[in-house]
């Protein structure tokens, strides 16, 4: 019995490392349920609410198609200081794009929180549309008027927003407007 448990406990940590889920109350209801979103199979998503498409993984990762329609990010999301950070776009789009598009840009304050789910937390995000996003803090391109050293993000473990020294490092998504 006690090699049964070893083993189902050693399975059970395997999976919980390969995909963190979110927690999500049954009572609660969702701010940001799957079908608030066309998903498109380039690894693009667009949230019909705000009309943004946003990469549905964060920087580092990579997105695969799988079967049945699935698709997963892979990999480890990067971290980058705010000024790095407001530098991806213009990489990604100077080196042909991304899904076709070269108009992406790191997402305002609003825009990042418009995808948070606070209904869920670890992370505050709906993970069946942003699979393995890490529950952890992400830039976004709004100064914070009252210290101009700061800068706001929004830590999607609880889906609080702040802000931070610029010189800290950060998880960065990408988002542009839908036509």
């Amino acid at each position: 019995m006690k090699l049964f448990t070893i083993a189902g406990v050693l399975c059970l940590s395997s999976l919980v490392s390969i995909h963190a889920l979110a927690t999500c109350p049954d009572h609660v209801v969702e701010t940001t349920p799957a079908h608030d979103f066309t998903v498109h199979n380039d690894g693009t998503v667009t949230h019909d609410r705000t009309g943004l498409m946003w990469q549905v993984c964060s920087q580092g990762q990579t997105w695969a198609a799988g079967t049945a329609g699935t698709a997963e990010c892979s990999g480890d999301a990067t971290t980058h200081n705010w000024g790095d950070a407001l530098a991806i776009p213009t990489s990604v789009n100077t080196a042909g794009g991304y899904a076709g598009y070269s108009d992406w840009r790191v997402p305002n304050i609003k825009e990042l929180r418009s995808i948070v789910e606070f209904a869920c937390y670890g992370p505050a995000i709906n993970d069946v549309i942003f699979n393995n996003t890490p529950g952890n803090k992400f830039w976004s391109s709004s100064l914070d008027v009252d210290d101009t050293s700061k800068t706001w993000r929004v830590d999607y473990e609880n889906g609080y927003r702040d802000r931070d020294s610029r010189t800290s490092t950060y998880h960065v998504r990408l988002v542009r407007d839908a036509q």
